[in-house]
């Protein structure tokens, strides 16, 4: 582009410089950029309710990646719609906290206010990565969770299957018949009988155009993996640093 001078009354002349394609390409990249950063900002903040009809007859809250670091904020407004909902059940997927959580006692106050007659856990990847699954093993049993590892137990909606997370994302093939917690959604091509499974892991990954990129197999939503199983992945209502593009938060309803 050429520069443009124009010359006013008076004493002096003002220059307008334009602007090359180049400079354009850099305004144009930095607007999209920042755009986006504030788009995925902003699904930080926002919690959508998913409610699923499943015939369970109770109700089950299900949480997942909530990645506590402290009180406050969105965390208070999880607390607010689990107690909206009044689930009979509150199911815990993993990812409760992460290498940047440091005090304990926060999840604790937090795990508090979660209320329900029955309450499940399983842990995540950054349970694992920030050393930390003890010390949340003994926060949750101190709260009322029932902790699974490999292993099932009994419900008000029947049994419950709690599936550790593996490094390898190779999971134990279980024949089900009930619910299935778990972390990972690869796990679900391990699963057969007759289950709903209920993950996160992906934080909803990104869609774009109509395609949708995870580092899982199964990204987000509801799944039918085979005539009686059906997997749902959920966002998630947290995360290690404040950016989920195209992903807002989600609190899973299961009735």
């Amino acid at each position: 582009m050429s520069d443009v001078s124009s010359k006013g009354g008076g004493n002096g002349s003002v220059s307008c410089k334009g602007i090359n394609r180049r400079q354009l390409l850099y305004v144009s990249t930095a607007s999209v950029l920042g755009l986006s950063f504030g788009i995925g900002y902003a699904e930080t903040r926002r919690i959508e309710v998913t409610k699923l009809d499943m015939g369970i007859g109770r109700k089950v809250a299900f949480l997942t990646d909530l990645h506590i670091n402290a009180l406050g904020g969105v965390v208070d407004d999880i607390i607010g719609l689990v107690e909206e909902e009044e689930p009979d059940i509150i199911m815990l997927g993993g990812d409760t906290v992460d290498e940047l959580t440091v005090d304990m006692k926060s999840v604790s106050i937090f795990l508090s206010k979660l209320e329900a007659k029955e309450k499940f856990a399983v842990m995540g990847n950054h349970e694992y990565w920030s050393g930390k699954v003890e010390g949340l093993a003994e926060v949750l049993k101190d709260q009322g969770f029932k902790v699974l590892y490999d292993s099932v137990d009994s419900s008000s909606a029947g049994k419950v299957y709690g599936l550790n997370w593996s490094e390898d994302r190779k999971y134990p093939q279980i024949e089900a018949e009930g619910i299935v917690l778990v972390h990972d959604p690869n796990a679900a091509t391990s699963i057969s009988g007759r289950a709903l499974i209920l993950s996160g892991h992906t934080h909803g990954g990104v869609a774009l155009f109509g395609i949708e990129y995870s580092n899982s197999i199964y990204v987000r939503g509801l799944y039918k993996t085979s005539e009686s199983i059906v997997l749902y992945v959920s966002r998630g209502l947290g995360q290690m640093f404040p950016w989920r593009p195209t992903s807002p938060l989600e609190l899973v309803i299961v009735e």
